[in-house]
């Protein structure tokens, strides 16, 4: 992924959750993106840092719940400015949640679910890969 290259989770214009990567790694490994949240008439923008290495991690998880269809794939990351649970129902149905926060500290969040099509998770975890990969 290259910088400003956007990994969308949902549709193009409605109910997403899009992560921009804004910066190459750091001498310690970190990154900084850009998160931007619609849904369900909400919506927002924050920025957040990633340590390499945990966007490959939810990348694989995914990849699990794409071959069995059910479960639940993670992303907690150390600093949670983004959390993100993908829980499948074992027919292709994929319920995404999570919390979007400005910065660590921040008293406000915004709490969101959506639905995906399993088919739309292999473009997802390979959008993490190449993110995490720089």
């Amino acid at each position: 992924m290259s910088l400003g290259d956007e990994i969308r989770i949902g549709g193009d214009t409605t109910e997403f959750v899009s992560i921009r990567r804004l910066s190459r790694n750091d001498p310690e490994e970190w990154f900084q993106t850009e998160i931007e949240v619609q849904c369900d008439g909400w919506c927002g923008k924050a920025r957040a840092s990633f340590m390499r290495g945990e966007l490959t991690h939810f990348a694989e998880e995914i990849e699990v719940l794409h071959r069995k269809l059910q479960g639940e794939a993670i992303l907690h990351p150390l600093e949670a400015p983004l959390t993100l649970s993908f829980v499948g129902d074992g027919k292709g149905h994929i319920e995404v949640t999570g919390t979007a926060r400005n910065g660590r500290t921040s008293g406000t969040k915004l709490e969101f679910s959506l639905n995906i099509d399993q088919t739309f998770l292999p473009s997802i975890a390979e959008g993490l890969r190449a993110a995490d990969s720089k």
